[in-house]
């Protein structure tokens, strides 16, 4: 039988440890991007929320609207999002609010629309409350009222990263899949 040092045995640890932390999963699925154009006016309308994390889907919308012009879109304009000075706006994104949303980007003389949902924005509970994000986003044509591209996308992040960081990696290689 091998025998250790003691510092070597602390080291040894330490890798396990390590490599245990950076256990991370991305689950990305998307339909084959359309090539969109990026000179003409984009919409990001605010995602739905489904998570109990406040304003988890203006966040995103955010990111996204960032994301977007990072990766060539010439204009962008984010949809007004829910009033940030009344009561949290838990359970109030739904079709009928998205559906006004698309109608404000096609008045503003958008041609396409990014939108969909937020269905996780959490940190797991446990001993190293891992961050966890998930996503459904459609790619809307205003012209036609046509999808024309959807994706979805799933994480769990390392306990050393933040919710942050996380959701604009996950919303990075999306965007990188509608926008190769």
């Amino acid at each position: 039988m091998i025998r250790l040092s003691r510092v070597a045995y602390v080291f040894l640890i330490g890798l396990i440890l390590i490599g245990l932390g950076a256990c991370a999963t991305t689950q990305i699925n998307t339909s084959p991007s359309p090539r969109p154009d990026r000179q003409v006016v984009w919409s990001v309308l605010p995602l739905i929320n489904n998570t109990a994390t406040p304003y988890a889907g203006v966040r995103a919308q955010h990111q996204l609207a960032a994301l977007l012009s990072a990766h060539g879109v010439k204009q962008t304009l984010i949809a007004p999002g829910p009033d940030s000075t009344g009561p949290l706006p838990l359970l109030t994104n739904n079709a009928n609010t998205q559906q006004q949303e698309l109608t404000w980007a096609h008045s503003h003389g958008a041609q396409y629309a990014l939108l969909g949902s937020v269905d996780e924005w959490r940190y797991k509970i446990g001993l190293d409350g891992q961050p966890a994000v998930g996503f459904t986003l459609h790619l809307v044509d205003l012209k036609t009222g046509d999808t024309v591209w959807s994706g979805v996308a799933s994480a769990s992040g390392t306990s050393r990263e933040g919710l942050a960081v996380l959701s604009q990696r996950v919303l990075t290689r999306l965007t990188e899949q509608l926008l190769p």
